[in-house]
């Protein structure tokens, strides 16, 4: 969820640096735009992306083998709760971070693919726009580095 904020914060300190002009109106449209979290569908939106992308991934034979002894609705209710409280939504999510909650399964940058590519299939399913895709899309590319434990040596 810090994570990304800070993606978010960074963005716009970045355009008001680049131009005062264009980032106050970004600032301007983000006051009154509804967040990501409302344009997925709030909750209920989040959690159906969410169940469907886990069913993708328990389908995918680049990374099923990962989803074969999970608990599946702990999982789920992690995911909606990181997904909602990151995407804009209530900041409700109290589960580990991306490091520490991948750390034991040895990702690989394929692996990473494969799951994110899932993800947009969900958001394609589900009738999300492109608009929404392309910010889910930079959202999780953000957390690249944590999710395969590599943040700490790019740095």
């Amino acid at each position: 969820m810090k994570t990304m904020r800070l993606v978010h914060a960074a963005a716009c300190a970045t355009l008001l640096a680049c131009s005062p002009a264009l980032g106050a109106e970004l600032e301007a449209v983000n006051e009154t735009a509804p967040s990501l979290y409302d344009r997925l569908g709030a909750w209920d939106g989040i959690h159906r992306i969410v169940s469907d992308t886990v069913a993708l991934h328990e389908s995918n034979p680049a990374i099923r083998h990962y989803f074969r002894s999970i608990d599946r609705k702990r999982l789920i209710a992690s995911v909606t709760a990181f997904f909602a409280a990151g995407s804009g939504g209530p900041d409700c999510y109290k589960g580990r971070d991306m490091t520490t909650a991948h750390a034991h399964m040895g990702l690989t940058p394929a692996d990473f693919d494969a799951a994110v590519s899932d993800v947009m299939n969900a958001l394609a399913q589900n009738a999300v726009g492109q608009r929404e895709q392309d910010e889910v899309r930079a959202i999780l590319l953000s957390l690249k580095d944590p999710v395969l434990g590599t943040a700490t040596a790019a740095q």
